[in-house]
């Protein structure tokens, strides 16, 4: 038999700014165990005024979705098979790769590309949060803004590096009007996304139907 290795969820950070345009990874440890979405529309629909008839289906941009779930980062087998990064510093490089999803660009106080020696940027750009993508499974990787982190770090090594935490992280999905012009990947991973929601759909109402039918095939005999 095949072994399937188990899929992880991931953070994409297309806009880290690592030795010049490297994006950085953030690969989930372990999966939460339960995650809540909130999809909502662009704009509630107004109760009836007394003004004449209005039509409710209109909306001026496609719904909105908020996701929020825990994550649990723990340094305990990097530890025990001595694996230097966690020997010398926890879980505080997972830490600080999860914060700043949150931070533009520009703000960071060490421009890793000019210490690589790559082309210098400008003096005074705009500050622009970086491009982060959501991977979770095979059919969704959505552009999010990262809205907040709550981290609750439950042990210390002796230098007091956190070697346990968990992290409560709330996401914002960006639509393509939310995206820069050149967010040409985010775009993309949007539309794949959406895609796969219209097969499943397509796939549900296929499932509808032999539902439907084996109901009546077992009311008939």
């Amino acid at each position: 038999m095949w072994l399937v290795p188990a899929l992880k969820g991931a953070f994409l950070n297309l806009g880290a700014g690592l030795l010049g345009a490297l994006p950085n990874i953030i690969v989930f440890q372990f999966n939460p165990e339960t995650m809540s979405r909130t999809p909502a529309l662009a704009q509630p629909t107004q109760p009836s005024t007394g003004a004449g008839s209005s039509d409710a289906t209109q909306q001026p941009a496609l719904p909105s979705e908020s996701i929020s779930f825990t994550l649990r980062i723990d340094a305990t087998d990097q530890l025990a098979s001595s694996n230097p990064i966690a020997l010398a510093s926890g879980i505080l490089p997972t830490l600080s790769a999860l914060e700043l999803l949150m931070v533009p660009k520009t703000a960071l106080s060490i421009d890793l590309s000019q210490l690589s020696g790559g082309p210098k940027s400008c003096l005074h750009p705009p500050t622009k949060l970086p491009t982060v993508i959501f991977v979770w499974g095979a059919y969704r990787a959505l552009p999010v803004n990262v809205e907040s982190l709550s981290i609750n770090e439950t042990e210390y090594d002796t230098l007091l590096n956190p070697i346990r935490a968990e992290v409560s992280v709330k996401l914002q999905v960006l639509t393509p009007s939310q995206l820069a012009a050149d967010a040409t990947f985010a775009r993309g991973a949007y539309k794949y996304t959406e895609g796969v929601k219209e097969v499943m759909a397509a796939l549900n109402l296929v499932n509808a139907a032999l539902i439907g039918w084996s109901s009546l095939t077992s009311f008939a005999v």
